[in-house]
């Protein structure tokens, strides 16, 4: 460190700043240190490290076994540790089968704290990890956040301004599509539990009509357009959270002859994948998934160097990207119709 801080031309501190993480250092200084560390080869012993000051300097981030792309949360989690001295371990379980063992990792000395994703609205991993009191942040949030250090997506008022958009286009029929967790370890999964608690007040809110159409979250390829002609067959706009059935669902409609946006309009929350690829283009409001990443990421590195301080608690807005999938409903639109 010597060797570093005299290549650098700066005090020894602020090396040991910079290598463990301890105190911001100005960007210039630290890329210089970083630099010097480059040039004389240095590599840092972790597990030297983690005995000096025992503490691993690890975080530990559950990463559920699932179909969701999560590599925006993933990759912005890893820097933002990475810039304040620590390593990211990703640690694959099912939450069904994580819950009672999610504090592990702490108690054997594996990972200093952990980060949560895909998060339920009763989570007994969190449960587990209150009573241990083990230093953690969540990724999404759950029905009781009291004391809580959590970074989530405000599902709530995207789901209000996307009603009040379409309701404000003369759209009176509304269909929310979602995925179906029922009978698998995420149907208690917190986001699309109030993003269709939310559609339900803002439809009674706005004086409209609304129903939810639940599809599969396997490769069931269920025709999704024949259930709405079906079940609400007055729908003139669809609001997905489901992106692989939304993706079918328009592929059925336009196969059918169903013109989007003029019968059918379409948005997308949180939704990615196959639907930034449909033309038209899909009207959607994509989830900040980075910045939730390395917020979360830096309010569990808050809570380990101040266990005392007030907790995080952050609601992070979605983006909207224009499309040319929503319309005002046209006077002569072709009606959905069931497929014989």
């Amino acid at each position: 460190m010597q060797e570093v801080a005299d290549r650098a031309n700066v005090s020894i501190s602020t090396v040991s700043f910079v290598v463990n993480g301890t105190k911001p250092v100005a960007p210039e200084t630290r890329r210089k240190i970083l630099q010097a560390i480059d040039d004389l080869g240095y590599r840092r012993n972790a597990m030297a490290r983690a005995l000096a000051s025992r503490r691993s300097h690890i975080l530990c981030l559950l990463l559920p076994i699932l179909d969701h792309d999560l590599s925006s949360f993933i990759a912005a989690a890893a820097d933002a540790a990475r810039d304040a001295g620590y390593d990211l371990m990703l640690w694959p379980m099912r939450n069904s089968e994580g819950a009672h063992e999610v504090a592990s990792v702490i108690e054997a000395g594996i990972a200093d704290g952990i980060l949560l994703l895909e998060v339920q609205q009763d989570d007994e991993r969190v449960t587990n990890l209150r009573s241990d009191q083990a230093p953690f942040a969540l990724i999404g949030r759950t029905r009781d956040v009291s004391g809580v250090d959590y970074v989530d997506m405000d599902f709530e008022q995207t789901t209000r301004d996307v009603v009040d958009e379409l309701a404000d286009l003369g759209h009176r029929h509304l269909t929310l599509l979602l995925e179906d967790f029922a009978g698998t370890p995420l149907a208690g999964y917190s986001p699309p539990v109030r993003v269709e608690q939310t559609f339900r007040e803002a439809i009674a809110r706005r004086g409209l009509i609304g129903a939810v159409l639940r599809s599969p979250i396997g490769p069931d390829q269920e025709d999704l357009l024949r259930r709405m002609a079906e079940e609400a067959p007055d729908t003139t706009a669809v609001i997905g959270m489901h992106a692989t059935a939304l993706a079918r669902l328009v592929g059925w409609a336009q196969r059918r002859g169903v013109r989007i946006p003029e019968d059918l309009s379409v948005v997308g929350i949180s939704t990615t994948g196959a639907v930034a690829l449909l033309e038209p283009p899909i009207t959607r409001w994509d989830g900040p998934g980075a910045e939730m990443g390395r917020r979360a990421t830096e309010a569990l590195i808050r809570r380990l160097r101040d266990p005392e301080c007030a907790p995080t608690q952050l609601l992070i807005p979605c983006l909207r990207r224009e499309g040319a999938s929503v319309a005002p409903p046209s006077p002569g639109r072709r009606a959905l119709a069931p497929s014989s």
